[in-house]
């Protein structure tokens, strides 16, 4: 498995982020929302090739992962506090919301079985 330096020596730029999307050119709020926005375009249509790749069914995008990131280290133990940290949610009501949300998809889903 590779390891994060191997990224990080080879992306990384002085801005000090692993994998760096901005540059000079997006100096203006509406060139940084523009660039945030065909970024996150193109790393959900990744995710969908990488999940039909992997016959996984399920409709892969950024938010599915954040949420199942979120989600495990829950089932983990980890703390809602250090969660909502990670997330970089400004506090813990907004990330118990977030899990909050999820769950109820997971049960709803389950129920629909006992129908």
């Amino acid at each position: 498995m590779t390891s994060i330096n191997f990224y990080k020596t080879k992306y990384s730029d002085s801005s000090g982020y692993i994998f760096p999307i901005m540059n000079s050119f997006h100096n203006t709020p509406e060139r940084i929302k523009n660039r945030i926005h065909k970024t996150l375009k193109q790393t959900n249509d990744d995710l969908k090739e990488i999940a039909k790749l992997a016959n996984i069914d399920v409709n892969l995008t950024t938010y599915v992962a954040r949420h199942t990131y979120a989600t495990v280290l829950k089932h983990s133990g980890v703390s809602t506090s250090i969660i909502s940290e990670a997330l970089g949610h400004d506090s813990e009501k907004t990330t118990q919301i977030y899990l909050d949300s999820f769950e109820n998809k997971v049960l709803d889903e389950a129920n629909k079985n006992l129908l």
